[in-house]
């Protein structure tokens, strides 16, 4: 009865495979948590930008009158600049979501060195979490009546830092995959 016992409690801390309490496994779950906030910050700013889109729209874009029966390029130009930096935010944001993790692969875990490896991921997603705050503090920061090209200037910039540290951890991947 005893060695029953003993066995149940093994396959529960083990979770029938897995072990939550191993270094790896903790993580594995690490690198996700990082990953979900900094696609979660992304999305942020698209919806500011989605926000912004829309009080711009209200502002500067006029339903067409006899006035003016056309709405100046101007305003035509900064609202799909606005949707175009929307857009590419809303890509970085499903990018960030779905960059891959080495899968938990017994056979290959000692050549691989997985525990190291997640840990190097861990930390290429923390990098990650500067420029995706600021991005968002960024975008937030807008306002309809201050839009204009260069004002989307820093936010492309902070996208690119974004993009260009997500590629370095792709490429990382890459090499020890």
């Amino acid at each position: 009865m005893g060695e029953s016992i003993r066995r149940q409690l093994d396959l529960l801390m083990n979770a029938y495979g897995y072990n939550l309490y191993e270094q790896k496994n903790r993580a594995r779950a690490d690198d996700l948590l990082v990953r979900e906030r900094v696609a979660s910050l992304i999305g942020e700013s698209a919806g500011a930008l989605r926000n912004l889109r829309t009080d711009y729209r209200r502002r500067f874009v006029p339903p067409p009158s006899r006035e003016q029966p056309t709405t100046p390029a101007v305003h035509l130009d900064a609202l799909a600049a606005l949707a175009r930096l929307q857009e590419r935010l809303e890509g970085l944001e499903t990018r960030v979501r779905s960059m891959p993790v080495p899968t938990n692969d017994r056979a290959w875990e000692h050549f691989r060195r997985e525990h190291a490896t997640l840990m190097d991921l861990l930390m290429r997603d923390y990098n990650l979490i500067v420029p995706a705050q600021q991005l968002r503090d960024a975008a937030q920061a807008l306002r309809a009546d201050a839009w204009n090209a260069e004002a989307g200037t820093e936010l492309e910039r902070l996208a690119d830092d974004i993009a260009r540290a997500a590629q370095a951890r792709a490429d990382f991947l890459a090499t020890v995959g």
